[in-house]
């Protein structure tokens, strides 16, 4: 990937998120430009040092790093299954509803099989959305760019941000220090 489609990736997740919900990652040649393009975030874009992780060849807390607590992405993952099931359980609900009352002699006619019909996909289709997005396509991007880095020898800054900082502005500071800036959703 060029650094133009990282850049349009970077400026479109900035714009459609606040910066608290953000990572930004760079791998870099050596542990010390690492280490020195964190004292230029520290210095121009207010990064504190407990925002961000210098991970090192042979780190043995990679994952820790990368990720957050395995309970908390649990309790996402139940969260946002419930919820969008709930979703599709009640759209298919009204859905039924609304064919039992207003729709075709069939539907009118069975209404037990309506609802099973309409209840079932409605809520399988919210669970399926639900593992959509619990897939998270743009953090297997970070860690996999991170962890291949790491596997060849390179060190890797990953940096969280706070809801009053600029991802464009970290990204931009990273950028001219690596070839390789990712960005990724919490």
């Amino acid at each position: 990937m060029n650094s133009v489609e990282e850049n349009s990736k970077v400026n479109v997740r900035a714009t459609m998120l606040s910066s608290d919900k953000l990572q930004v990652a760079a791998v870099f040649d050596s542990t010390e430009q690492a280490k020195q393009a964190l004292q230029q975030l520290e210095s121009e874009a207010s990064i504190d040092s407990h925002q961000s992780e210098v991970i090192t060849p042979s780190d043995p807390r990679l994952s820790a790093k990368l990720e957050e607590k395995s309970s908390q992405i649990a309790s996402s993952l139940w969260t946002s299954h419930l919820a969008l099931a709930a979703i599709g359980f009640t759209a298919g609900m009204i859905t039924a509803f609304l064919l039992t009352q207003y729709g075709p002699a069939l539907t009118q006619q069975n209404p037990i099989f309506t609802y099973i019909a309409l209840i079932s996909p409605g809520t399988f289709i919210g669970l399926f959305i639900a593992g959509l997005i619990g897939l998270r396509p743009d953090r297997s991007e970070i860690i996999r760019k991170v962890s291949d880095a790491v596997k060849s020898g390179k060190s890797a800054l990953i940096v969280n941000l706070r809801g009053s900082q600029n991802a464009k502005a970290v990204s931009q500071i990273l950028q001219a220090k690596s070839n390789s800036v990712v960005e990724s959703i919490k």
